[in-house]
């Protein structure tokens, strides 16, 4: 054996003296501090904690552990070990990061493939659709609209105008196209009846073209029509640009100085409208955006012929008498009549119904209280402004009363609550003389629409079951 081995072979022992001379020492020094052992039985401990050393693990001289029983060339190898370590365990953290971040990259370069892929097809439907609303591909159904340019609308306001009412699908696109060709300018403000199959081109040329426009509006307006609705209609229409105005005028004394029986209305600050009941039905003709006093005058001019000028033969009556000094010779005002009327007009199935349904107010009003019977009762008047529970804005629907509701109070509402026509009003005049009390409609047993009347409380609920609606 050469000098060198026998030199390894000399430390080894050496390291493995040391080694077990380290742990003999921990095992004592742990005996020794441990329970109340004794010390016959800690020499056994001992004993066969050397035994156990003996077979120890033979690459104890790698631990990273440096303790005071190591020597110097000890201490060197297992530093020499743990740099060793350090760095094999820095070449494989550094291999894992490489693998992470190549996954990475080809993650990345996945998800960016797809935004792209999604950005592009968005990007594509959303030119296509512009260029089938520039050539009016998907609109091929002509309907002819109304459409109103006020004086200092932008391109904004005009395409969105022309979107609401179908001339274009897409506000925005028409605008990029007003201002990409600068044709914004060259439209004339008006009222124009549009078709809805032309293109962009075919729009604007037809909306600089003041041969197109409008000057007069004809407007027919139904009986049972309410402030409300009359104003909307003007509006949409173009007959007024100010609904608020109008809505303003409708609830003033503006009027009161031209007419009579306006003047005649008497205060109340219950009433929403005053002039509810008083725009009358008919067929008109208006300027376009016309001032919303001359408007008004329109309806009251009408009233004043129909009510108070015109002469009617009335039943029961040999000479003809207007409606105005019919209602006066019974001791009624003008607006009571009307608001009775607008009562009739709302709850009446046809005109022969009226006349009955009037007399069940009447017999109501002068002799209820005998019958046990001291309200009118009329669905009609339940959520007045508005004609339906539906109707009534979310935000007040569920703690919404109405003041003109005939359930709760006594009497008349506080006014009118629509537009009554000549008939409804004619009926308010002149009720047919009956027993009435009650009154309901419902399927015959014929299958046809039926008026029922009662003249007791037991009699009306036996229509009720007839009429399907008990």
């Amino acid at each position: 054996m050469s000098d060198m081995n026998q030199n390894n072979k000399f430390e080894n022992e050496q390291n493995f003296e040391v080694e077990l001379y380290r742990r003999r020492k921990a095992e004592g020094f742990r005996l020794n501090i441990g329970s109340d052992v004794p010390a016959s039985d800690n020499t056994q401990v001992f004993e066969r904690g050397k035994k156990e050393n003996a077979v120890a693990d033979t690459h104890t001289e790698s631990s990273n552990e440096i303790t005071s029983f190591s020597n110097e060339s000890t201490r060197a190898q297992i530093e020499r070990a743990s740099k060793k370590a350090i760095k094999a365990e820095k070449r494989e953290a550094k291999k894992v990061r490489k693998i992470k971040s190549v996954r990475n990259k080809k993650i990345y370069r996945i998800a960016w493939l797809l935004l792209v892929i999604i950005l592009s097809a968005v990007m594509a439907e959303f030119f296509v659709s512009g260029f089938n609303d520039l050539f009016a591909v998907s609109r091929t159904q002509e309907e002819m609209v109304t459409v109103i340019i006020s004086v200092g609308d932008d391109t904004d306001d005009i395409a969105k105008k022309l979107e609401g009412k179908g001339v274009v699908d897409s506000a925005m696109f028409f605008s990029m196209f007003l201002g990409l060709t600068g044709k914004g300018d060259e439209i004339e403000p008006g009222v124009y009846e549009v078709a809805t199959n032309k293109d962009y081109l075919g729009v604007v040329n037809y909306l600089r073209n003041i041969d197109n426009r409008q000057t007069t509006i004809t407007l027919q307006f139904t009986e049972g029509m309410t402030v409300l609705e009359v104003a909307e209609q003007l509006y949409d229409s173009g007959v007024t640009s100010d609904k608020d105005k109008f809505l303003q005028l409708c609830n003033s004394s503006e009027f009161d100085e031209d007419y009579s029986f306006i003047a005649d209305v008497e205060e109340n600050d219950e009433r929403i409208y005053k002039l509810e009941g008083y725009l009358f039905p008919d067929t008109y003709e208006f300027y376009v955006d016309e001032d919303p006093a001359l408007t008004i005058s329109r309806f009251l001019d009408n009233f004043d012929t129909r009510v108070c000028k015109t002469k009617l033969e009335l039943a029961g009556y040999s000479e003809k008498i207007t409606i105005e000094d019919f209602a006066a010779r019974n001791g009624k005002s003008i607006d009571e009549i009307v608001n009775i009327a607008s009562i009739v007009q709302g709850e009446a199935a046809n005109v022969e119904d009226m006349f009955n349904v009037a007399s069940v107010i009447e017999n109501r009003l002068e002799r209820g209280a005998s019958m046990d019977i001291h309200t009118l009762g009329m669905d009609s008047t339940q959520f007045y402004p508005y004609n339906s529970y539906e109707e009534i804005p979310e935000d007040i629907r569920d703690t919404f009363e109405s003041a003109y509701e005939t359930y709760d109070s006594e009497g008349l509402p506080p006014g009118a609550i629509c537009s009554p026509g000549l008939d409804a009003i004619t009926a308010a005049v002149n009720p047919n003389s009956t027993n009435y009390f009650y009154f309901c409609h419902g399927t015959g047993a014929d299958g046809e629409n039926t008026s029922y009347y009662a003249s007791s409380f037991y009699e009306h609920q036996a229509n009720l079951v007839a009429a399907g609606l008990n």
